[in-house]
């Protein structure tokens, strides 16, 4: 076969996998469903999903046997509880599709997450920094998102910034700025190699919050640095902690490695109280380990298979018709789900690198372990594929000898003849 025709059918097969990418107006995306119950065959008190029958829900695999435990679980449950015996969900009156006023229970409980940091260098009760406050710090799933609990409070949730897993470390030379999200960053002042040591600041939207100089040669305790603040209901409470592993020099500069950075949110902080209304639920209870809300409102199913009935913004209850796949003709299959979106995470990169970027994330979930290096300030001084970009030229002339013209213009052409069948449709 022809060379320029095996390019042009190359370019019309990667063109043709991004327009089928692309969402299609007017129809739904992917969904996270939940486990199945016939209302024919479950008991009332049957109905009952947690976050392993239900992929809206937070669920940190490491936890799992905790999260399943049959008493004191932890993270989210949502269950139906009958008040009045009348006109009850199940087994008794399969045909029931009225969710009463206050039986619909989303609960949630607090769980603890040991320091990355605490685990990776093997450090126990006695070894641990101060600074620390202890090993362990804790976690609430809030509706599918996990927070970091105020003071250990439940009923106070600050937003994650950044954690960096094990695994994650940060490189920065002097003069470097890094994007830790929600307007926070850290700021490299100086690198002293010879000293061992670096200098660095704290900043949220412009402004400094804390500066700190950091042996990078010692002690974790000399290694570690920490800060708090008085948000919530706590004073001095702890909202960052990173650690410099070690300093070193280039033939040009100096720089220094970060790990272990945690950061929350300590001005977006959300109390919850009795009588509050989250996504048409009431609290009801709240305590220092958890939450528990109930459906302000009486929610009536609509038994179509193609029907979504929203119980909370981005949560709904599907069902099959009446009578379908249930072992009744008044009975039908229920469960809960929630959306997916498809997003393209890079949509600036070469066409043939494009399909490797997109991924399918959970609306309701965000993700716990965030390596922000995407989000750091360009470097001129590092080396490899940062080179071409601050090099634009020297990376246009490469990859003109890769490409030819004629399969960029078959690109093209393909991309529009995509786009005018899926007008068409």
């Amino acid at each position: 076969m022809n060379f320029g025709i095996k390019r042009f059918l190359h370019a019309l097969l990667i063109a043709l996998t991004i327009c089928l990418m692309l969402p299609v107006p007017g129809l739904a995306g992917p969904s996270i469903c939940g486990a199945p119950f016939d209302t024919n065959a479950t008991s009332s008190d049957g109905f009952c999903w947690n976050a392993t029958t239900f992929g809206g829900f937070n669920y940190p695999v490491n936890k799992h046997k905790d999260f399943v435990a049959s008493e004191n679980w932890w993270g989210e449950r949502l269950q139906y509880v009958d008040k009045d015996g009348q006109d009850e969900l199940g087994v008794n009156n399969p045909g029931n599709h009225v969710i009463g006023e206050g039986e619909l229970l989303y609960s949630t409980r607090q769980f603890s997450n040991k320091y990355d940091l605490v685990s990776d260098l093997g450090l126990t009760a006695s070894t641990i920094p101060p600074e620390l406050g202890g090993m362990f710090y804790y976690k609430l799933p809030w509706f599918g998102k996990p927070y970091v609990t105020v003071e250990n409070d439940a009923s106070q949730l600050a937003n994650i910034v950044i954690t960096q897993g094990s695994s994650d470390k940060k490189v920065l030379k002097s003069g470097d700025v890094w994007d830790l999200g929600k307007g926070y960053s850290l700021t490299v002042n100086q690198v002293d190699v010879e000293g061992d040591k670096v200098w660095f600041s704290l900043s949220k939207n412009g402004e400094e919050l804390e500066s700190g100089i950091v042996n990078a040669n010692g002690t974790v305790e000399n290694q570690i640095f920490t800060a708090t603040a008085d948000f919530g209901d706590g004073t001095d409470q702890l909202y960052f902690i990173t650690y410099v592993d070690s300093v070193f020099m280039s033939a040009t500069d100096s720089f220094a490695v970060f790990k272990y950075t945690w950061l929350i949110d300590k001005d977006d902080i959300l109390i919850i109280k009795n009588g509050d209304e989250y996504q048409g639920f009431e609290v009801i209870e709240t305590s220092k380990d958890g939450i528990v809300l109930e459906n302000s409102k009486c929610i009536t199913l609509n038994l179509d298979k193609d029907k979504k009935n929203y119980f909370t913004d981005s949560w709904y209850f599907q069902t099959s018709d009446k009578g379908k796949g249930s072992t009744s003709p008044e009975g039908y299959i229920i469960y809960p789900a929630t959306d997916v979106v498809v997003e393209d995470k890079n949509a600036t990169v070469p066409i043939a690198n494009s399909t490797e970027e997109t991924n399918i994330t959970s609306e309701s979930n965000e993700s716990e372990n965030v390596s922000a290096d995407h989000r750091t300030a360009p470097s001129s001084g590092t080396a490899g594929m940062e080179d071409k970009e601050s090099h634009p030229e020297e990376a246009a002339e490469g990859s003109s000898t890769k490409l030819p013209g004629f399969g960029i213009i078959s690109g093209i052409i393909g991309v529009m003849m995509c786009l005018a069948l899926r007008r068409k449709s």
